[in-house]
């Protein structure tokens, strides 16, 4: 690990990325300049909303769902689709007259934290108008949630305990490009179920997903007429970020320590921040 190098600012030379639209550069009081990342981290979380790609399709996503029963969102990473459209959602009326919004994610990890995150932005109690059902563990109260997060296999149980998910309105299936094996599950459950609510919405989302062939698989009409369709699909574009790749010279024997090694040297050398260590899978997660 001795022999990698990560390449560091350093004070007296100009600051990485200064011609990037998303930093700006703020004076402090002894003349040196301080480098901010997200220009909107001191707005209210209302606009922080109005900021993210999603928001300028607002009206274009709750006309779809208004008018076709599936809809296919292909929108890349960052754009805000998991966190914006149950909103959207709630806010329109879908969850009205004791009706719930269900959100599928295929990880229990995404289930509880965007759970807290949207909880966060309604500034509501978690558990009260947004909760979450994953196994073992449920906050989400069956009289006042109106948002509800589950994984893929808790919506299975659910379908199990009501066949035609009569108290939910919209169904979003999240990550659908997982195609886990409850996803496909999912998928070809709601479909049936489809048939026989006409008025139970489906929106499919993803960031890698093949938008016409799960089109076609919850289009109901046989027609050419697409006046006719049932469902439809929507892009929606992400936002990037500034990244800097280094890599190591030589081999290293064992990629964990050197993974604790680098976040530690970045910790000691570099400005505050966050640090996002990607791993191969779980095992690793709990050594590391």
């Amino acid at each position: 690990m001795s022999s990698f190098a990560p390449k560091f600012w350093k004070p007296g030379t100009d600051a990485p990325g200064q011609a990037i639209k998303e930093e700006r550069t703020t004076t402090t009081e002894e003349g040196g300049t301080t480098v901010v990342y997200n220009q909107n981290v001191s707005l209210s979380i209302e606009q922080q909303r109005q900021k993210l790609p999603v928001f300028k399709l607002r009206n274009h996503i709750l006309y779809l769902v208004e008018n076709y029963q599936t809809v296919v969102i292909v929108g890349e990473t960052g754009c805000g689709k998991s966190t914006q459209i149950p909103q959207y959602l709630l806010e329109a009326g879908w969850g009205a007259e004791g009706h719930v919004i269900g959100v599928t994610q295929p990880r229990r990890v995404a289930a509880v934290t965007v759970a807290t995150r949207v909880a966060e932005e309604r500034g509501a109690l978690l558990g009260d108008e947004v909760g979450y059902t994953i196994r073992f563990d449920d906050t989400s109260d069956p009289t006042r949630t109106r948002v509800k997060f589950l994984t893929d296999g808790m919506m299975i149980r659910e379908i199990m305990e009501d066949p035609l998910l009569k108290k939910y309105s919209v169904v979003m299936l999240d990550e659908a490009h997982e195609r886990t094996l409850n996803t496909d599950l999912i998928m070809g459950l709601l479909r049936k179920i489809q048939k026989k609510r006409e008025d139970l919405r489906l929106i499919v989302t993803s960031a890698t997903l093949n938008a016409e062939e799960m089109k076609d698989f919850f289009k109901t009409s046989s027609s050419e007429n697409t006046n006719k369709d049932t469902a439809a699909i929507l892009s929606v574009e992400g936002r990037n970020f500034p990244v800097d790749i280094h890599y190591t010279i030589d081999p290293v024997p064992d990629y964990l320590k050197a993974t604790v090694d680098t976040i530690t040297r970045i910790h000691h050398q570099e400005k505050e921040g966050d640090i996002l260590a990607f791993l191969t899978g779980q095992n690793d997660n709990k050594s590391f």
